[in-house]
């Protein structure tokens, strides 16, 4: 046994580092590949500790355990590597630091809102969370493919949009989930159930439930706007059909008095708290965004033009974005 302690004391770090792993991405991400990629890495580092706890040192070193040793040891290597992958979950949780022009207590003010700033974007905090509201827009689209560059100073905001049905480096529209329209025509995507949608027209936005979304798509694609589909989080005050479990920063585009704004929670929220908190808000018709990982790296543009980080970090899986440009 004493020949094994510190392979067992290193197996044992290891699994604990797993647990960690296993926790972050099960709260933060949810039931994605990346939790079972870490639960099968704790699972082997358990069996690394089984091991050593239980197996003799001569025992050990029969042939036939050889290709497990092998296997064992790579993996307790590889909970490092999981644990960037924990961490990077972690980290995209969280909102960079940032300068708001204003703090509102109450109902959302779209006078008000203008008034805070004359920024580009303006930046208000409520108790609950962090209101983008651009400023001169004169186009919203929906741009697939190649990531929008910041050097283009005619873009102001740019967030992550549609879901994706698959991590691919590579893009395919039929890798977008739900129908959408960009630069290349209209596209219908992978489908999935229950999708409301976001079109943006003859400088109109509209939130549209799941019974008229593709519809008004393929309208908005053939009068030269733009549109995606997302799980409708409210609709003319009715609470969309979507719910998670997930507890994380949330985000929608809402449309109000006719214009279109983003909102983030501030921080971490239950589903069903965020959308209550939009409803005391005064929002009434919002749409969902992808905040997964990597997918929630959105940033936006300030007076002097330099871009500012909001959340997140670039992520090579992400393929689709809603632009506000001037």
């Amino acid at each position: 046994m004493s020949a094994n302690k510190p392979k067992a004391i290193w197996f044992l770090f290891t699994t604990m580092l797993s647990i960690f792993n296993i926790c972050t991405i099960q709260i933060f991400a949810g039931l994605t590949w990346s939790f079972y990629a870490v639960t099968i890495n704790a699972l082997l580092s358990l069996g690394g500790l089984i091991l050593q706890l239980h197996v003799e040192p001569k025992d050990q070193k029969r042939k036939v355990l050889i290709p497990l040793h092998v296997i064992l040891w790579a993996n307790s290597v590889s909970v490092f590597l999981m644990m960037g992958l924990s961490l990077f979950t972690l980290e995209s949780q969280y909102h960079n630091f940032l300068r708001t022009d204003a703090k509102m207590t109450g109902p959302v003010d779209m006078e008000a809102l203008h008034a805070a700033s004359d920024d580009p974007v303006t930046l208000v905090e409520t108790d609950d969370f962090y209101v983008f509201l651009v400023e001169d827009y004169n186009d919203i689209d929906f741009v697939a493919g190649d990531r929008p560059s910041r050097k283009d100073e005619s873009i102001q905001l740019c967030i992550a949009a549609a879901f994706q049905a698959s991590y691919e480096v590579g893009f395919r529209h039929d890798n977008v989930v739900g129908w959408h329209t960009s630069d290349e025509g209209l596209q219908p995507g992978t489908p999935l159930d229950g999708l409301g949608g976001f079109t943006y027209v003859d400088g109109v936005g509209h939130i549209w439930d799941t019974d008229e979304s593709a519809d008004a798509i393929k309208e908005a694609s053939e009068k030269g706007g733009c549109g995606f589909q997302q799980f409708i989080v409210l609709c003319d005050g009715v609470h969309g059909s979507h719910t998670t479990g997930e507890f994380r920063c949330f985000r929608v585009v809402a449309v109000v008095d006719g214009e279109v704004l983003v909102i983030d929670s501030r921080t971490q929220m239950h589903y069903e708290e965020f959308v209550d908190a939009l409803i005391d808000y005064g929002i009434k018709d919002a749409i969902y965004c992808d905040m997964g990982s990597g997918w929630n790296y959105s940033w936006y543009r300030s007076r002097s033009g330099r871009t500012l980080d909001i959340i997140g970090a670039p992520w090579p899986f992400s393929h689709n974005w809603l632009v506000f440009k001037k």
